[in-house]
This record gives C-alpha cells, sequence and structure tokens, in this order.
C-alpha cells in the first residue's frame, strides 16, 4: 500500500516515528512523509536546515515533504507559534500533493493539531486516515503547562473532537486511553489499543561502561516537564552517601535547568547527563544499569500513560525502579521486572532506592528476566506490526466498498 505519514517531527530528530516507517517500508510498503524543518528539542533548526528554502529530501528510499515551520525557540508562546506555523504550511502543502496515496497515517504526539493538514488531504483525495495517539487533549496540555483558562481548554476541546470524528481508525498507545477516547466518538468501533514496539533489543556485549563499584540507575528519553527528574535530583542528594550513581540519557527543555541544579547541590560525582545518544547506542547504556528508572509526575493523564521508554527497559531486560503510578506502574508489577516507589515524591524514590541497594545479584537477574520475557509477549515487534498492516488493510478496503 501508499502510505503518507503526517508527523510534525522526524528524522533527524529523533522519535519512534522514524523506525516506524523503515518498518512499514521493509514489509514492502511506499511510505511517504510529510514533515516540518526539524527543530526538536532545542527549538533552532538542524544543521543545514532553516525556514526558508526547499529542504525536501529522500533518507532510506522514504521521500521526506518538508515544510517551513517557527522553531520553537523558548516559552510559551514560540511554541504556540511552532504549532500554528507547521498546521498553516502543510495545509497549503496538500494543496500540491497531487501524488495519489492509500492511506494516511499520522504520528500524533503533541500537538494533536498535526491531524488537521491530513484531514484536509483526506477530504481532497478520499482516502481513510488512521492516527496513533500518543497524548491526550486536552488533558497532556493542563498537564503541563497548568492551564486552566476555560475558553481555551473548551476551543482545545472542540478541536480533539472535530479531529477523532473525522479519523477512521484511532490507534491508542495505552489501554486506558481507549474508553476516554471512546466517550469522544459515535463509532466506538475506531478506537482500539496498539501499544509501541520497541526498536531495540538486549546487547548481548559483557562490555560494562560504568564504574563496577557503583550502583548504577540510568534514565533515557526526553528530559522535559512530566518526567520529574526534579524529583530524581533532590533524591540523588539525599543518597549522596550511597554508592548509587543516576545516568540521564537523552535531551529537552529541562536538560539545562537541571545540570544547574546538579551543580548547586555539587552532585556531578554522583549525577551524569550523557546528552542525546542514538537509539542504537540505548541498548548498551542499559546493559550497563544495575536499574533502570521510570518517572512521571503525578497526574491523572500521566496515569493513563504508557511511557515509550518503559518497552525499550523490557526489551533489554533490565530490571525497573519505578516512581509512577497508573499504566506505568501496573505493568512494572505485573511483569515483576521491578521495584515501585509507594508515592512519587523525594521520599518515595528515596525509599526504594535503598531497598534496591540491597537486593542480591540473583534478585536483579530475575527481575531483569521478567522484564524481557513480558516485553516479548506485549510488545512485540512482530506482532504489533502486522496487526497494525491488518488494521490499515481493512480500514482501504472499507473504504474501497464505500467508493
Amino acid at each position: 500500500m501508499k502510505i503518507l505519514v503526517v508527523t510534525q517531527y522526524f528524522y533527524p530528530e529523533n522519535f519512534r516515528i522514524n523506525q516506524l516507517c523503515l518498518d512499514l517500508q521493509h514489509m514492502g510498503h511506499q511510505v511517504t512523509v510529510l514533515t516540518g524543518k526539524p527543530n526538536y528539542p532545542k527549538g533552532v533548526y538542524f544543521d543545514g536546515y532553516s525556514y526558508k528554502g526547499n529542504d525536501d529530501e529522500t533518507w532510506n528510499d522514504i521521500p521526506i515533504m518538508r515544510v517551513p515551520l517557527r522553531a520553537r525557540k523558548k516559552g510559551a508562546k514560540n511554541l504556540i507559534l511552532n504549532y500554528c506555523s507547521f498546521v498553516k504550511h502543510a495545509n497549503r502543502k496538500v494543496k500540491k500533493i497531487n501524488e495519489s496515496f492509500d492511506i494516511i497515517y499520522v504520528f500524533g504526539l503533541s500537538p494533536i493539531t498535526v491531524a488537521l493538514p491530513a484531514i484536509k488531504f483526506k477530504k481532497k483525495s478520499n482516502i481513510p486516515i488512521a492516527i496513533n495517539v500518543q497524548d491526550l487533549w486536552p488533558e497532556s496540555v493542563i498537564a503541563v503547562t497548568g492551564m486552566k483558562t476555560k475558553f481555551i481548554i473548551s476551543f482545545i476541546d472542540r478541536l480533539v473532537n472535530y479531529i477523532y470524528k473525522h479519523c477512521d481508525l484511532i490507534l491508542c498507545a495505552s489501554p486506558s486511553f481507549v474508553e476516554k477516547i471512546k466517550k469522544r466518538v459515535k463509532n466506538k468501533d475506531k478506537v482500539r489499543y496498539w501499544p509501541q514496539y520497541a526498536s531495540v533489543s538486549k546487547n548481548q556485549s559483557n562490555e560494562r561502561l560504568f564504574d563496577e563499584n557503583e550502583f548504577h540507575i540510568v534514565f533515557t528519553g526526553n528530559i522535559g516537564e512530566a518526567q520529574g527528574i526534579d524529583i530524581a535530583i533532590e533524591a540523588a542528594r539525599y543518597l549522596v552517601d550511597t554508592k548509587i550513581h543516576w545516568h540521564f540519557i537523552g535531551d529537552g527543555r529541562k536538560k539545562e535547568s537541571l545540570e544547574k541544579l546538579v551543580s548547586e547541590y555539587r552532585l556531578e560525582n554522583h549525577v551524569t547527563f550523557h546528552g542525546f545518544k542514538e537509539e542504537s547506542e540505548i541498548p548498551k547504556y542499559l546493559s550497563s544499569a544495575d536499574m533502570a528508572l521510570l518517572i512521571l509526575k503525578p497526574d491523572p493523564v500521566f496515569e493513563m500513560t504508557i511511557p515509550a521508554k518503559l518497552q525499550t527497559y523490557l526489551a533489554c531486560g533490565v530490571p525497573i525502579i519505578g516512581c509512577v503510578s497508573g499504566e506505568g506502574k501496573r505493568i512494572i508489577e505485573e511483569s515483576q521486572a521491578g521495584l515501585i516507589s509507594e508515592e512519587i515524591s523525594v521520599k518515595g524514590l528515596v525509599s526504594v532506592c535503598e531497598k534496591a541497594l540491597d537486593l542480591k545479584e540473583s534478585e536483579l537477574k530475575a527481575y531483569g528476566d521478567h522484564a524481557l520475557t513480558y516485553g516479548m509477549t506485549h510488545f512485540n515487534k512482530n506482532v504489533l506490526l502486522e496487526k497494525l498492516n491488518g488494521f490499515m488493510n481493512e480500514l482501504i478496503e472499507d473504504e474501497n466498498q464505500r467508493s
């Protein structure tokens, strides 16, 4: 099938949609991507890209159509302008697309407005849309920004309803999303659970990157508001006299302020920010970890979310320390893959870390084995790709019958 992928973020930005496009192509599908100029997460254009000019390109035989968008920079105003500029220019772009496609696939990270150009193209070309919802709106907006303006929330609420109404298949990254979204649509059957899968696997090398005399806790992924890394830094301050060493692999809007906090607390010998690493490098860091950290700030919307890093931790067979509630906590408990703090707080994280220090090597290995088994059972890449393929074929067949 010919698939038009609509996503505000794409290579060289580091998102899982990159690997999904490669996997779909490997399955024999023709994939084309409509996206923006890369500037995430630092808010400045990547080297070789700019607002002006044509940055269309081909990556691994995948055609990429890029539209101008305002770089994120810093601040809420610039972020809103970034979101709106993608919609504006992508809407213009879809008017000029003459190529025919069988289906549109929307990668639904924030902002959900990424679906608006896809809807415009659907109306023009009469082809179905599948949207993969990674973030619930307006819930995520409220949780991250603390927004309380009723007028704006009401506007976003109506916008979300409009988008879901015009999407033919709504794939939910978490079971908790399913019932929430079903309340917004008439056709409940079009809402289905389809989780992310890990694109990496356990590192078989015995190479250790870290000092074997320390207990290494590794976090991977985005370092933003939702993750609550500040809780971990405060916990590190309390645990400074233990052998715990914290490692943060990734980048994000909070990284700079957290590095300053580490410096202020004089924790440089106990906390290391490694910066962004390619996904292919992540397994070697996790294989050197004693445990991996899963943490999210307490909020109802975060409780419904399965953080993508959890699938990576499971696939790499690493024991997990969880400072989470909701879906993340459920999976760690169900899989028996690690320890959970009693509360999402500095006190809770300190307590569970102290328990982790008392674990025997055999207990850590058992947690890691459970993680690997659960990941292979519930987030198997091949199984999930075949399921997605079936969903999309079914959607195309239904559309052909209606035509």
